[in-house]
Order: structure tokens, then C-alpha cells, then sequence
């Protein structure tokens, strides 16, 4: 087998020979080796599924349900269709069977009409779970899934810690966004724009909000900083590389693909940060005039006592809520900045609202944003037309379900409901669904009795963006305060427009049921001559 040698050679300058001369002809595997080989990688393999079924329940139940299936069959090329054209066989499936049950990406979603939506939203955890369909979602990355279970600590300290002390973090974060804004957006002329690229600038500011009410130490260490993006950005990707892998490989390539390493390094990097600034609180906490930070990492440190955790868990906690916190969030500020752009005419009414509410109430309150109708109304059409994802409501049945109408869903169904088509459904939203009204919900809101029913956080059967009754993001207060705030300090400083002033919105793009605004696109700012009037 000398081909190599004469390859080799091929490849060096004439009258040249290698200076290595490889012979195959001694090179043997003994049966040892290649037993111990087989054997090596079939333990490997055992521990990858070992490792991925310690943390994800029965999920193959849609297979025992009876629904049409919208593109190919076949589990593999099923897969790639639905990544490739998610948003046309979703389109067509509704357009079918919006009444009914039906399937997509092969038998993995089973897409349950609206009609089933108030008796599934009331059921317990323990029946429909959100949190076993979010474990499969990142698809055995076990430096996200370990903590994620039903009823979890960093839900519960959420909904009871986090959520009803917001009003107590606006001012904190207020005083970050004045601070840092003119940094990622150093547009300082009156006459020339300044053109910035809309998710970096969504993606900075996001993550300074999240920073300042999680970890109040670290909201300006730029390095803690990065490392709460890389976690969360490695995660969101994550979902996307193993998806479309058939179901007995997931483990395997969950193990090799970059970006679970990239969670891992930045779970690792988290924890030499956060650890000895836990232990230092601690210690604070022995001292009798010592006052506990109001922040996400001592909620989590105060309810971790009862379950017992370690203060690695307490790191790992506080690094997948940012999962929660940051992606679906920064594409929702950069969709929004896209529709002012787009929808100009909006602009002055906008800011005419914060500038009025804001001296109401001198500054930035939770009152003060919860007054912002406005600008409520336009965030939700924005989500409307552009959410982040075009299936939501998103759930395992832990056990059998029997419907209303005797219809059984069996143990393991991964179910999801069309909220995109749901939102553009004239029956469900009314006339002309595909034009933006960036006041539709703003003028739902004057008719008597439904002022606080129609606002961006609130749930119903015309819009399931963050699901609805149980099955409901918990984050969905905290985003609505940091777009507010993020949008409100940038109309109130700046004009803003997209290159050269034209107004068409550059397409999103899909990857799955996931909408994606396009990455490269800037948009161009320049400062209000009155900006410094409006100094809170």
C-alpha cells in the first residue's frame, strides 16, 4: 500500500522525495483492540442515552395519535422540511385543519386546534407540562435540563419574588439605560445619522436590563456580562443543531455539537464569578446591619436553603433563567425598532405618550409604564405580525388526557398550537389581520370593561404568544418592562430610521417554527435637538 507515498509526493516540487515513507503493510488492529474499541464506544453511547433519559420523560405519544401529517412522513426528512419551510406547512396545516388536530416535522408536533385551549390551560403540571417540553427543546444539554423540572425553584421565586418587586428594580435599571444607551448607540449629532446594528444594540441592552435585576454586583462587569450572553445565545442554538437529528443520535451529537461546549464553558466561567460572591454574601449575612441585595441571585440563594442546594445549583438556576430572559427578548426589541422604522407615523404619538406619562409621574415607575398604552398596543401588533415563534402553548401530556368531546390524548403527545395563524385568523382578530395597526389593542382597550384586556402580558384565546393558564411564560412582565423601557429612551432621544430612509422591513427568516429578523440590518439614529430636556 504504498498509494500514500506516491500522493504524497504528487504534491512536492519536481526531483523532491518525502522525507517520510509510511508502509501500511505492518499496520494491523489486533482483535484486543478492536473488542476493546466496539466496546469503548458502546459505553459511550450508553451513557450519552443515560445521561439524556435522567431528565426527559416519554415523549413519543404522538405516534399513537391519529392526525395528518403536513410535508414528508418520514421522522428524518420530515424534520428537514419543517427546518427548512416550518412556516409553509404550518400555513397549510391551518388552512386545512384549523379545526381539528393535525401534524408537523413528521409525528414530533401535534398541533391542537383553539377550541381545546381553556380545559388544556387549566390543567396541573403533573397532566400538561411546560417544563418537560422546554427539557426537550434543548435536547440534553445537561447544563440546562438538570434544573428545569415542574414547579422549579427559579419559577417559583419568579412569579413570587421577582415579578411583584419589578416596580422596586425600575429605577436601577433606569439608571443603567441613561448611563449606558449613548455607549451602545453613539449617535451624538443633530445632523448625522448613526448607523448601528439592531440586534447588537437589542442584544446589549437586554442584557444590561437582565444584569442589573440578577446579579446587582456584577451589572457593569463587562466580562459577566458577556458570559450571561454566550450562555444564553449557546443554549438558543443549541436547540436548533440537535433538532433535526433522528431521536437515537440526539445523544450523541448533544455531546460533540460546539455549541453544548459553548454552554458548558460559559456555565463554567459563571461559576468562578458567582460562586465566591455567594460565599461573600454569606458571610455578609452573619454581620447584624448587613441588608440583602434585591436581586434575582438572593432570591435563589434565600429559596435555595429549603431545597437543599448546592451553591453550583444556585449558579446553574440563575444562568437558565437567562435563557428565558434574553433571546426571545432581544428579538423582540429588534422586531420593534424594524416596525418604528417601517411605521413612522407612529413615532411622535408614541413619544408624545411617554413624555406625558413619564412627567406624570416623574420618571420611570411601574405605574408609569403600565400607562403606556400606546406603546403597549404597538408592541403586541409588532409581536403579532413578528413573534419570535409561529407555534406556542407549548406542553407534554404527562398521562392520559380525555378532552371534552371524548377525544383522548395519549401519554407522551408533544403538543403546540398555531398562534401565529391563530393571530392572523380574521375570526379570532378581526378585519384586515394582515395590516399593522400599531393601535388595534390600544382601541380595544377604550371600550368599557376591557381596559386591561387587551395589553401586550395578557393572555387569551386570540393571543397564546406566551401561552395561556398554566402553560404561560412567567418572564412575560419582566420582558414587557425592559421593551418599554429599552423603546421609551430611545424615542425619547432619538429619531430613527432605516438606511437612506427607505421603509421597506427586511424579511425575517425561519429556521423550524422560529422567526428570525435578518441579523445584518442597521438602522440609523440621530439625536433629537430637545433630548436633554428629558432627563429622567
Amino acid at each position: 500500500m504504498d498509494f500514500v507515498n506516491r500522493s504524497f509526493a504528487s504534491v512536492l516540487p519536481e526531483g523532491s522525495s518525502p522525507s517520510v515513507n509510511i508502509d501500511f503493510s505492518t499496520f494491523h488492529l489486533s482483535p484486543s483492540v478492536v473488542t476493546t474499541i466496539i466496546c469503548g464506544l458502546t459505553l459511550f453511547y450508553w451513557w450519552a442515552i443515560s445521561r439524556a433519559k435522567a431528565s426527559r420523560d416519554f415523549i413519543d405519544g404522538n405516534y399513537n395519535f391519529d392526525a395528518p401529517i403536513i410535508g414528508p412522513k418520514n421522522p428524518v426528512l420530515g424534520r428537514l422540511a419543517f427546518f427548512r419551510n416550518g412556516p409553509k406547512y404550518i400555513a397549510e396545516g391551518y388552512a386545512k385543519y384549523k379545526d381539528t388536530f393535525f401534524k408537523v416535522s413528521g409525528n414530533d408536533l401535534l398541533i391542537v386546534p383553539n377550541k381545546y385551549l381553556q380545559e388544556l390551560a387549566s390543567m396541573p403540571p403533573e397532566k400538561l407540562s411546560l417544563n418537560v417540553a422546554i427539557v426537550d427543546a434543548f435536547q440534553r444539554l445537561h447544563s440546562i435540563t438538570k434544573v428545569i423540572t415542574d414547579h422549579s425553584l427559579q419559577t417559583r421565586m419568579l412569579n413570587a419574588r421577582l415579578t411583584p418587586r419589578l416596580g422596586l428594580q425600575v429605577p436601577a435599571v433606569q439608571e443603567q439605560f441613561k448611563k449606558y444607551l449613548p455607549v451602545e448607540l453613539p449617535a451624538n449629532s443633530t445632523t448625522e445619522w448613526t448607523s448601528v446594528n439592531a440586534l447588537h444594540l437589542a442584544r446589549r441592552m437586554v442584557h444590561r436590563g437582565v444584569a442589573t435585576q440578577f446579579v446587582d454586583e456584577l451589572k457593569e462587569n463587562e466580562e459577566y456580562l458577556q458570559t450571561a450572553i454566550n450562555y444564553s445565545e449557546h443554549g438558543f442554538k443549541h436547540n436548533f443543531a440537535i433538532r433535526v437529528f433522528p431521536d437515537f443520535l440526539k445523544p450523541i451529537a448533544a455531546q460533540f455539537s460546539p455549541t453544548s461546549w459553548g454552554v458548558d464553558a460559559a456555565l463554567r466561567k459563571a461559576t468562578k464569578m458567582l460562586i465566591p460572591l455567594i460565599h461573600n454574601r454569606r458571610a455578609l449575612e452573619k454581620t447584624p446591619d448587613y441588608k440583602k441585595p434585591e436581586d434575582f441571585l438572593q432570591y435563589l440563594m434565600d429559596g435555595g436553603i429549603g431545597e437543599g442546594d448546592s451553591d453550583f445549583t444556585t449558579v446553574q438556576r440563575l444562568m437558565v433563567t437567562y435563557l428565558g430572559s434574553g433571546p426571545s427578548t432581544i428579538i423582540a426589541v429588534a422586531q420593534l425598532l424594524f416596525d418604528l422604522c417601517v411605521h413612522g407615523e407612529y413615532v411622535e404619538t408614541l413619544r408624545e405618550e411617554i413624555i406625558q406619562v413619564l412627567t406624570e409621574h416623574n420618571g420611570f415607575t411601574h405605574t408609569a409604564l403600565a400607562e403606556m398604552k400606546k406603546l403597549d398596543s404597538f408592541m403586541r401588533e409588532s409581536q403579532r405580525l413578528s413573534p419570535p415563534t409561529l407555534l406556542g402553548f407549548n406542553a407534554i401530556v404527562r398521562e392520559d388526557v380525555v378532552l371534552h368531546d371524548g377525544t383522548v390524548l395519549p401519554e407522551g403527545c408533544h403538543i403546540q398550537m398555531a398562534t401565529y395563524a391563530i393571530g392572523m385568523d380574521p375570526e379570532k382578530n378581526g378585519p384586515n389581520p394582515e395590516v399593522f395597526d400599531g393601535m388595534r389593542q390600544y382601541k380595544k382597550r377604550q371600550v368599557k370593561g376591557q381596559g386591561n384586556i387587551h395589553r401586550f402580558t395578557t393572555t387569551a384565546d386570540n393571543n397564546l404568544h406566551f401561552g395561556h393558564g398554566k402553560i404561560v411564560c412567567p418572564g412575560r412582565f419582566f420582558a414587557d418592562h425592559s421593551m418599554k423601557m429599552i423603546t421609551a429612551n430611545i424615542l425619547l432621544r432619538y429619531h430613527l430610521q432605516f438606511p437612506g430612509g427607505h421603509k421597506q422591513r427586511p424579511a425575517n427568516t425561519s429556521m423550524y417554527d422560529v422567526l428570525i429578523p435578518d441579523l445584518s440590518t442597521c438602522v440609523e439614529f440621530k439625536l433629537r435637538e430637545d433630548a436633554g430636556r428629558y432627563n429622567w
